[in-house]
């Protein structure tokens, strides 16, 4: 009984001690490490509040999300995303969504081919402006004054800088579909957009589809891009502007019957013709497919006519483009504004090993500025068409595709008079033929591409 006596209060000090402790515990609970990865629960929301709580977000594989209104990330905020999953837009949040990731922070966004990751529309009859897009901002050079921009889309956010290997993430197999919700009256999300990306960035595997306006748009930077896919957006398949300066390689863009305008819109700079650096892309295993009843303009649920482009280059940009095949458009290929004019002159702006088909003799035109150099449009230029004269494309009216293309986009063509794109420069890979898809390696299959 002593001893019993003696054990007590040792135990209730012990109990004193332990609940002081856990009080303490309650008044300083451990911090939470805004930078540790959060793993998102299936079927949560992504929000611009959750980026305030977390700075690492993932979301994890085969699981299914919201995002909610638009959500940017900060400087060194990151979002991962594994293959299989899908982000639906909110289908009933009056706010705009769009996902951004701005300077400073990244994306790693990898799928696989029958795995990809998907941004579609939470909507349950889906169409083109149900919601925003994928918008990446860098730090990578740009030519508008001062060296960096407002973003199109993001608020607040102020892109471009000296950094040409700045590094935003990584986007591998991802698509997606129904973008293009109006930012205002006179700007619309693309389907991806990238604003001052740096070459440190890696985009690959790629698709756009039923985009409200670009599938995909280039304003400056340096980053490269392979094996894009759009289909069906709604003004133009690719655009670039501000001086991009990055290369891309097997490429496919294919128009819908029902709205679009030009394969690619390039320009170097609205205000500013010679503004550097030069929007100068080198391209390689291209393929453009128009429609001839699309009808065109830059608001989709407005349209006018249906006089569809295969390519407008204008505004002074210079480009390298090669292995390219396009048909299908109403007009073909043409070079607005003297600035550009000079380009095509002097090869900084150039075409070549390509096979080009257009109806009514608009296979190329010219559309110079009030006095200009070009007599009309017709392409008359003191008696000679210098697209005409590269002897390595082949022009035609049929407005077909050649005898080796399938299923509108695939096939080898004219492999003897194409050229290796790793001549160009190390970045790109084999692809000595004309067109975008070698059948014995398809790039575009697996499912992770909708056509």
């Amino acid at each position: 009984m002593k001893q019993f006596a003696k054990i007590i209060p040792v135990a209730v000090c012990a109990s004193v001690v332990m609940w002081s402790c856990g009080k303490d515990d309650e008044k300083n609970p451990t911090p939470v490490d805004p930078d540790a990865e959060y793993v998102l629960p299936s079927g949560e929301a992504i929000t611009s509040v959750l980026f305030e709580e977390k700075n690492h977000v993932k979301l994890s594989s085969g699981n299914t999300y919201t995002l909610k209104g638009g959500v940017q990330l900060k400087e060194g905020q990151k979002i991962t995303i594994e293959a299989g999953v899908t982000v639906k837009s909110d289908p009933v949040e009056p706010t705009t969504a769009y996902l951004l990731i701005g300077p400073g922070a990244q994306i790693n966004a990898v799928g696989t081919a029958d795995k990809p990751i998907v941004f579609t529309s939470g909507k349950s009859t889906p169409k083109f402006q149900d919601w925003g897009g994928i918008i990446l901002c860098g730090r990578a050079p740009v030519n508008t004054p001062g060296g960096t921009a407002p973003s199109e889309m993001g608020v607040n956010v102020t892109y471009g800088g000296t950094n040409a290997a700045d590094n935003s993430g990584t986007l591998k197999y991802v698509r997606v579909e129904y973008t293009g919700a109006k930012q205002s009256d006179t700007k619309e999300h693309n389907g991806f957009t990238f604003e001052g990306v740096g070459n440190g960035t890696i985009l690959e595997y790629l698709s756009s589809y039923e985009g409200g306006d670009d599938g995909f748009e280039w304003f400056g930077g340096t980053v490269n891009a392979k094996y894009l896919v759009c289909v069906g957006a709604k003004d133009d398949l690719y655009d670039w502007t501000f001086g991009w300066t990055g290369k891309a390689q097997f490429v496919v863009g294919i128009q819908g019957d029902d709205v679009g305008d030009r394969g690619i819109e390039a320009d170097d700079n609205e205000d500013n013709h010679g503004a550097t650096p030069y929007s100068n892309p080198t391209i390689a295993n291209l393929v453009l497919v128009g429609s001839t009843v699309a009808k065109t303009g830059d608001d989709p649920t407005n349209p006018g006519t249906n006089a569809t482009r295969m390519i407008e280059f204008r505004r002074g940009t210079k480009a390298n483009i090669v292995n390219f095949v396009g048909y299908g458009f109403t007009n073909g290929v043409r070079v607005s504004d003297d600035s550009t004019i000079v380009n095509l002159l002097d090869g900084s702006l150039s075409v070549k090993d390509a096979y080009i088909s257009a109806p009514d003799g608009k296979v190329f035109q010219y559309n110079p500025t009030a006095g200009g150099k070009f007599v009309d449009d017709a392409g008359k230029y003191n008696g000679g068409k210098p697209w005409e004269i590269e002897a390595s494309i082949q022009a035609t009216t049929t407005n077909t595709a050649p005898d080796a293309i399938s299923d509108k986009y695939k096939g080898k063509v004219d492999e003897a008079n194409a050229v290796n794109p790793k001549t160009l420069d190390s970045w790109f890979s084999d692809g000595k033929f004309k067109g975008a898809v070698d059948p014995a390696a398809d790039w575009t299959s697996g499912g992770w591409a909708r056509f």
